[in-house]
Order: C-alpha cells, then sequence, then structure tokens
C-alpha cells in the first residue's frame, strides 16, 4: 500500500482509539471507581477494537509491519506510557479535578509527543 494510504490508516485507528477511550473511560469509572483501573482497562479495549474494526474492514498495514518501520513501535510504546503516566501524574497531583479532564490532557500531551516523533521519523529516513 502506499504511504498515503497507511497514513490515513494510522490516522483512523488513532481516532477511532482516541474516541473509544474518551467513551469508555467514564463507564469503566463509574463501575469501578477507581481513576487509575479505568484508565487501564479502557485503554486496552479502545486500542483492542480499534484493532480489530481495522483488521475487520481490511484496511491498512497488519500489526506485524509495525516491526519493520524503524524507530515506529519504541515511538507507539513510550507514547502509550506517556499517555498513561501523565494521566497518573494528573490524577496524583490534582484528585479534586474531574479524571476526565485528566484523561483530556493526557491524550493531547502525547499526541503531541507522537506527531514531533513521527516527524523525526520521517526525516531520519
Amino acid at each position: 500500500m502506499s504511504d498515503r494510504s497507511n497514513r490515513f490508516d494510522s490516522s483512523v485507528t488513532l481516532g477511532v482509539t482516541l474516541a473509544a477511550d474518551l467513551l469508555l473511560f467514564p463507564i469503566t469509572f463509574a463501575v469501578l471507581d477507581a481513576p487509575l483501573m479505568s484508565r487501564a482497562v479502557s485503554l486496552v479495549v479502545a486500542y483492542a477494537l480499534s484493532q480489530i474494526l481495522r483488521l475487520g474492514i481490511g484496511r491498512g498495514i497488519s500489526p506485524r509491519a509495525l516491526l519493520q518501520v524503524p524507530g515506529l513501535w519504541p515511538l507507539l510504546a513510550v507514547t502509550v506510557l506517556i499517555n498513561f503516566g501523565l494521566f497518573v501524574i494528573l490524577n496524583a497531583r490534582a484528585p479534586d479535578i474531574r479524571p476526565i479532564l485528566h484523561l483530556l490532557l493526557a491524550w493531547a500531551g502525547s499526541l503531541l509527543f507522537l506527531s514531533f516523533g513521527s516527524s523525526r521519523i520521517k526525516r531520519l529516513r
């Protein structure tokens, strides 16, 4: 597939993951009443849902192809750690603020890191 098609596929996957995470987190938080556990569950389920949807419609590259792009899978792993870490730090520092705001700020920070990292990967190619 072309680079443009892969970029579109990545954008759709990221969008579905973000939307599913924003929808699943309040539900899991209401059930579990533990923000960190709810965050972990919603992030894993949202990513799994986006991968099932992406593979189900037959679009894009396979998950194994991530290993073939130099620097991409470490960038994604660090981005997920930054996302979860920012949420944990914000939740620990400001527990009186609603956790959904922490979630939005964590996504904003991790997306900034992801965009910077992907631009560096493209520049090095």
